[in-house]
């Protein structure tokens, strides 16, 4: 079920997103915004906020780059701050390069998916997401 869930989020990503490579922008690296759009069909957590439609991606490198938040999720496919989500300073990672906007899931919870990191087509470089997984172990005191 789990796998079915993160194959059927990921297949709407892709699918929408193909359509939309216009909405994509590649400018000089210096100063450079990419943008994608992508419609959630299935509710999906990012940073403790549930997504579930049309929303914009865009990721300003010259903020990442000065340490500030550099990813910004809007509802809807404009940059206006009323309709801005969440924002956050994502963590790059190096990958394969992406044909399409790319966005991986993990499940949190059976039928909660929460987004890891997001990809922008023709680019090897994701963003991965800070989670609300939390891993490690947790001290039990008064037990022998």
């Amino acid at each position: 079920m789990k796998k079915i869930l993160l194959f059927i989020t990921l297949l709407s990503a892709l699918t929408l997103s193909s359509g939309l490579a216009s909405s994509v922008t590649n400018a000089s690296s210096v100063g450079k915004k990419e943008r994608a759009m992508v419609t959630f069909t299935e509710p999906v957590k990012l940073m403790g906020v549930t997504l579930r439609g049309d929303y914009l991606f865009v990721h300003n490198e010259e903020a990442m780059l000065r340490g500030d938040e550099c990813s910004y999720i809007y509802k809807g496919p404009a940059e206006i701050p009323d309709n801005l989500v969440v924002s956050f300073h994502c963590t790059p990672a190096e990958r394969a390069k992406a044909s399409r906007f790319t966005v991986r899931t993990d499940q949190i919870i059976p039928g909660q998916n929460e987004i890891t990191e997001y990809q922008f087509a023709g680019s090897t470089e994701a963003h991965l997401v800070r989670t609300s997984v939390h891993t490690g172990h947790i001290p039990i005191t008064g037990l022998r």
